[in-house]
Formats: structure tokens, sequence, C-alpha cells
């Protein structure tokens, strides 16, 4: 049946696309997860059910995508409805972890989001605890250096609270005060990276809605031929039988 092999094939693409992407999406969030400079700023700053849950979901669901995509590969072409079935739900299980991940690395990984203000309240515990803690001190030096930026909201804060304005904040080349807030700068540090793995996990969910759809369309293409295969072997039985009993009527008339 060519329309059932085009589609077949149209599944294989779809899973070996799938199969890249959820690579891809794999090692970026592994990269987010063990990049040394980010991985730093992480611990120091305690974040690291904020920043990395929404990696660990998206490492979990890109683990099933690839599952899943040698699983219906494997059930498309032995054209077995159940593995087909099979495949669809473990696909949607793998839509359903996707979202939820990349819905998580928006929601704490962009500028406008949760990690701002959350940014902002951390950035002020170490603003104040900086004067006799010396981690928060030093946390706080390397960030305003690293993002060149200034204060939990600008550099004004230094000059609220009476506390003399460090190296830090000044341009290296310059000398001028950087003016832009930390949890800002650190915000939208962040965005690109959350960004990128965020949309390729998107577009990854919306491959895999198609490949759900054209595996269940696939499925009720091979239950049709098998019962059209079916057919002709049912008239034949049943004409068997018909001949059968007349021949035997036959033998009891005579």
């Amino acid at each position: 049946m060519p329309k059932k092999i085009q589609i077949a094939y149209s599944l294989h693409t779809l899973n070996a696309i799938s199969t890249v992407l959820a690579v891809v999406v794999m090692a970026l969030s592994l990269w987010l997860r063990y990049e040394w400079d980010f991985k730093h700023y992480v611990y120091e700053l305690e974040a690291q059910q904020v920043l990395w849950t929404g990696p660990y979901i998206l490492i979990a669901a890109s683990s099933l995508t690839m599952a899943t995509s040698i699983l219906g590969s494997w059930a498309t072409v032995i054209e077995d409805c159940q593995l087909i079935s099979l495949f669809a739900l473990a696909s949607a299980l793998s839509i359903v972890l996707g979202m939820a991940g990349l819905a998580y690395t928006l929601n704490h990984g962009i500028f406008h989001s949760d990690l701002t203000p959350w940014l902002e309240e951390r950035f002020w515990v170490l603003f104040h605890e900086m004067d006799y803690n010396e981690r928060s001190a030093r946390i706080l030096r390397i960030i305003q250096e690293d993002m060149e930026c200034c204060g939990p909201s600008d550099w004004k804060d230094y000059q609220t609270f009476n506390k003399v304005l460090p190296d830090e904040c000044r341009s290296p080349v310059t000398g001028n005060i950087a003016g832009g807030s930390c949890a800002e700068e650190f915000a939208l540090w962040m965005e690109p990276r959350t960004g990128w793995l965020s949309g390729i996990a998107l577009l990854l969910v919306v491959i895999q809605m198609g490949s759900i759809f054209i595996s269940l369309w696939l499925r009720k293409l091979i239950l049709l031929e098998r019962s059209k295969d079916n057919r002709p072997y049912r008239l034949v039985v049943e004409s068997a039988k018909t001949c059968d009993s007349k021949s035997n009527n036959s033998l009891k008339g005579r």
C-alpha cells in the first residue's frame, strides 16, 4: 500500500529528527548543569533548585524521547500495532515531561520571570552579609565584576547604606561606575542560555505531537490492511463448509 509506506517513512523521519533534537536538549541541559562558571554561580547563590530543576526535567524528557524514537522506528518496521500504541503513549508522557521542563525553565530562567525577583532578594541578603561574611562578600564581588553590575538594584545601594563602593563596581577600562542591577544583569545573562534550551525543547514537543498523530494513522492503516487480507480467507472457509454440508446431505439422501 503506497500510502502506508509514505506514512511509515514520514514517521521514521520524525523519529530521526526527534532523536537529534533530544540529544541537543540533553547536551544543553548537561552543559547548564556542569559548566564550571555557571555551576560556581549556582552553588554560591544557593540556587540549585531554582536554576537546575528545569534542566533535570528536560534531561529525563530527552532520555525518554530517544528511547521512544527507537521503539517507534522498530514498531514501524515490523508493523506491530501494540508497539505502535505503546510508542504513542510513551511519546505523550515525554511531551508532558518536556512541557513541564521548558515551562519551569522559562519561568525561572529569563529576565521577565520569577528569576529576577528571586535574584534581587538573594543579592540583598548577600549585600547585607558582606560586612561580616567573607563568602557573601566574595561572591558579590565576583558577580559584580563578571556581570559589570553594581548592587542589588543599582550603585546607589552602597550610598544608601553607607557602604564603601567596591572596585568591582567600576569599569577596569574607563573607571566609570556600572549602573545596572546585579539581579537584572544576571537574569539577562541567563536568558540566551535558557531561551535556546526552551525553544529547542518546544520544537521537540511539537514534532512529537506530529509523531503521535502519524503513528496512530499508520496503526489504523495496518489494521485496515490486515482486515482486508483476512476477508478472502473467511470466504474460502465458508464456501468449503457449504460444499461439505451439501455433500453430506446428498450422501444421506442416498
